[in-house]
């Protein structure tokens, strides 16, 4: 039995107004403290790519049409989403502390824009997060690389799925690498590149 039950009212909102709702909904959660946020291949990522490649085509939008969305929704999407939530299982149960776990997998804001969801997670991760763990293959995802990007602007520690430091170096390599395998089969790379472009050291200019 419940005392109140949900209305059918309706709330026209600008996109701030809802990213401040959904901030102080988490910020009663982390009652003032920081989180550790679990990032992981959601939408775009390795698996998408393996899929892609397995039909033939060479974008979300061809494998759809050749599948169905529902059909990518639940073997893409359905599958990572699983497997972020496991893992930031597995990484708040190596923590020795009471440290909370973000993991973004759950988190749905119907008809935002994928550039309004990354910049709800960069607000977040700037201002709400002390350490950054990435799961395995984030350097095929344009979330993940744009998240450690975020983590590294920021000047917050990123781990690997293990805890180990991963550092910019090391994921400037893996990004690479990952940038250069797609696209000799064919797919748009231009997002991971836009990441990696964001990783790179600044450079002063001189004379």
């Amino acid at each position: 039995m419940t005392f109140y039950s949900p209305s059918d009212s309706t709330f026209p909102r600008l996109y701030q107004e809802e990213v401040q709702i959904v901030f102080s909904a988490i910020d009663c959660v982390l009652n003032g403290e920081k989180a550790i946020y679990c990032s992981s291949e959601l939408t775009t990522g390795l698996k998408l790519y393996e899929a892609m490649k397995n039909k033939g085509v060479t974008s979300r939008a061809a494998l759809e049409e050749k599948l169905g969305k529902e059909w990518v929704k639940l073997n893409i999407f359905g599958v990572n989403e699983k497997s972020a939530n496991s893992f930031a299982q597995s990484v708040r149960h190596t923590l020795s502390d009471k440290t909370m776990v973000i993991t973004p997998a759950p988190f749905s804001a119907p008809g935002w824009s994928q550039p309004e969801y990354l910049a709800f997670w960069e607000t977040l991760i700037r201002t709400r997060i002390k350490a950054a763990w990435f799961n395995r293959n984030w350097q095929y995802s344009n979330g993940c690389t744009f998240e450690f990007a975020v983590a590294q602007d920021a000047g917050i520690p990123t781990f690997d799925r293990n805890g180990d430091v991963l550092d910019r170096q090391t994921a400037i390599e893996s990004v690479r690498t990952a940038v250069e395998r797609l696209s000799s089969e064919g797919f748009d790379t231009s997002k991971l590149g836009e990441n990696l472009e964001r990783l790179q050291p600044v450079r002063v200019p001189t004379g």
